[in-house]
């Protein structure tokens, strides 16, 4: 009976903390090797480095870490992307599968591992109403 009743606590346990959403890589994401890591701060309605340079074909990871007390995100516009893995972090809504976006919570982090192969510089910006505005823009481009 006690075998059950612990079984019980922790399977509450488990689902409840994957409710929450992650703000670590998880595991398919960890053993995604990338030949790329980038490290983006998300800080002051800023992003930095607001200037990425990714090479074509490659796997890339992007780590992202929200500094503020209120949540944003990276999109990337009109780049087409393979994703390797699960990408980590909040849920984005209206994200497709080949979409470059990561959404952390306030305090947050997430990541994308992925390979990009079209060449070009694209437009990225935080989706939160205002932060474009403020100043939460940047550049990514693949060479």
């Amino acid at each position: 009976m006690k075998r059950w009743v612990m079984a019980g606590i922790l399977g509450g346990a488990i689902a409840a903390a994957a409710a929450c959403g992650t703000t670590a890589e998880s595991d398919s994401e960890a053993s995604q090797p990338a030949d790329v890591v980038i490290h983006v701060s998300l800080k002051n309605v800023r992003f930095t480095p607001s200037v990425i340079d990714i090479p074509a074909g490659k796997t890339v990871r992007i780590n992202v870490t929200n500094h503020d007390a209120t949540e944003h995100d990276l999109l990337v516009h009109d780049l087409k992307i393979e994703k390797l893995g699960a990408a980590t972090g909040a849920h984005h809504a209206g994200a497709t599968e080949n979409m470059l976006v990561v959404h952390t919570a306030a305090n947050g982090s997430g990541s994308i591992t992925f390979r990009a192969d079209e060449k070009g510089t694209y437009a990225f910006n935080c989706t939160i109403p205002g932060h474009k505005d403020a100043g939460m823009v940047g550049t990514l481009t693949v060479s």
